[in-house]
């Protein structure tokens, strides 16, 4: 792997370096690179975005701690499925459908992994009512949107105020940053109090597949934002890397700028549809789950400041399923089985923490590439550590460690794939220039409302259709990197970048 030099800590990439091969016609505007994070203030103004960021966390943490004080005070601890009877915990939840032989309710029989399709922390059926249905829908649409709207807003005035020459980037808080902050930590409450008044996520009308899918893909689509720099393996191919292999199988930059210009609207999507989903029950499981959704929220909710840039903070926010994914494995494990699946999750995250994500940090640039093989050797050498000691089967299940990384870039592949064709077919529209009229704006937002409605609908009908639940979660994934793909096309129609007209006319 040969590269450029690598530029100065605070001298960023040219965006030149990385913008060959683009499709025509087309202006962009894009997620700058951090130049320099230091302790350094901007312009002599407090670093408003880090405070903001600090006291962000503690309400976090303490929202958290609340979630344990009041479930320990009800006397919650259902950890799992596995110990629970309606004996020891007065009927909270219907029993893991172990055998899946049980016709008494759907989603509980019929396919040979229905535990794995059946979410566990919901009311029973005969406990639900119109009211614990309407109030969670009510708090969760109403949150979305807001968000939305929020993100929508901060980006036309962001757009216009880069038009005036402003600095789009900068330490000082905007006025979209407190409240997204408000609105999200005060949903935050809401949803803890509702959780011990109706209790139900929405997880008792949409399928535990199709949450899990929403964030396998952000992950993927992360790793698509932050490719440009760190490429897709050992940070090769990055901006920088020059050798001839890179030159032909770097992938075209646009679908990659479109998508950090406009990944906010997916990412708000899948985090709020996965937060909603779960009650805020007294887990170790639903702890570090909350605690990821929390920090995507407060990242989401800094945009447009250089904490949303720190690179530091951004692997913290990519990387966090590793430990999520592994508390919750072994919390859910059947404890009568040897065979367990928490390292698959530990390494299986592990391999993108230790083979791409970690390359996201400054130090890779200012090191030689062949320091870049560390982390690997490294991850190999605990994967062998453990799986020849502690994991049944040894070493045959060595293939565990590459099994989620694969699935994790395919998505980012086919992602880019699928936006590379719209775009493509998007260059062959002979009228498709310039800023749309009022009211195609309005048809534009209309139909990216409708078509996230679809999905979830689709959810909804599909809950416990009789699919394999790790094909029915792929085939979601798939679904939704189609409606990602379309209403990112419907953001550039919006928001541009716009296409400019070719034809020229001379007098």
């Amino acid at each position: 792997m040969s590269e450029q030099h690598a530029p100065a800590p605070d001298q960023g990439i040219e965006e030149s370096s990385f913008k060959k091969g683009e499709l025509e016609g087309v202006v962009v505007d894009e997620v700058p690179t951090t130049k320099k994070e230091d302790s350094t203030t901007e312009d002599g103004v407090t670093k408003e975005d880090n405070i903001a960021w600090m006291v962000s966390m503690i309400f976090l943490l303490l929202v958290l701690g609340a979630m344990w004080i009041w479930g320990n005070a009800r006397d919650w601890s259902a950890q799992s499925g596995y110990g629970y009877t309606n004996e020891n915990y007065t009927g909270r939840f219907s029993p893991e459908p172990f055998y899946c032989n049980d016709t008494s309710e759907i989603g509980r029989h019929g396919l040979a992994d229905c535990t794995a399709s059946w979410y566990f922390w919901k009311l029973p059926t005969e406990q639900t009512s119109v009211l614990t249905t309407v109030v969670v829908w009510v708090l969760y649409s109403t949150h979305q949107i807001l968000n939305w709207a929020l993100i929508y807003k901060a980006q036309l005035e962001m757009t216009t105020s880069k038009q005036k020459g402003n600095k789009k980037y900068g330490n000082k808080m905007r006025w979209f940053n407190y409240v997204l902050l408000l609105v999200n930590g005060g949903f935050h409450i809401l949803h803890l109090i509702q959780t011990h008044w109706t209790y139900d996520g929405i997880s008792q009308d949409v399928s535990l597949s199709s949450s899990q899918a929403s964030v396998i893909l952000m992950i993927s689509l992360i790793m698509l934002v932050e490719y440009r720099e760190r490429g897709l393996i050992l940070m090769w191919p990055n901006a920088r890397s020059n050798d001839a292999f890179a030159q032909k199988l770097r992938l075209n930059p646009k679908p990659i700028n479109y998508v950090r210009k406009y990944h906010g609207y997916y990412f708000s999507w899948a985090i709020l549809y996965t937060f909603w989903y779960h009650p805020m029950e007294n887990t170790w499981g639903h702890t570090t789950g909350f605690l990821h959704t929390g920090m995507v929220l407060i990242q989401g909710s800094l945009i447009y400041t250089r904490m949303h840039l720190n690179k530091y903070w951004r692997l913290i926010n990519e990387s966090w399923v590793l430990v999520h994914g592994a508390i919750v494995a072994i919390q859910t494990a059947d404890p009568a089985k040897p065979d367990q699946l928490w390292p698959m999750f530990l390494f299986g995250f592990g391999f993108l923490l230790c083979f791409t994500q970690i390359f996201n940090l400054p130090i890779w640039k200012r090191v030689s590439p062949g320091y870049r093989v560390i982390p690997g050797i490294i991850f190999y050498a605990v994967a062998f550590a453990v799986y020849t000691t502690i994991v049944p089967q040894g070493l045959s299940k060595l293939w565990q460690t590459i099994s989620i990384p694969s699935i994790q870039y395919l998505n980012l592949i086919l992602a880019w794939f699928v936006i590379y064709v719209f775009i493509a077919l998007e260059n062959s529209c002979s009228g498709c220039y310039g800023a749309p009229t009022t009211g195609w704006n309005i048809l534009y937002l209309v139909t990216i409302l409708f078509l996230y409605a679809m999905i979830i609908l689709a959810s909804v009908l599909l809950n416990y259709i009789e699919v394999s639940f790790l094909l029915l979660m792929q085939l979601y994934v798939f679904a939704f990197i189609a409606l990602f793909s379309v209403t990112i096309m419907l953001h550039v129609r919006t928001l541009g970048p716009f296409r400019r007209n070719p034809i020229v006319v001379t007098s």
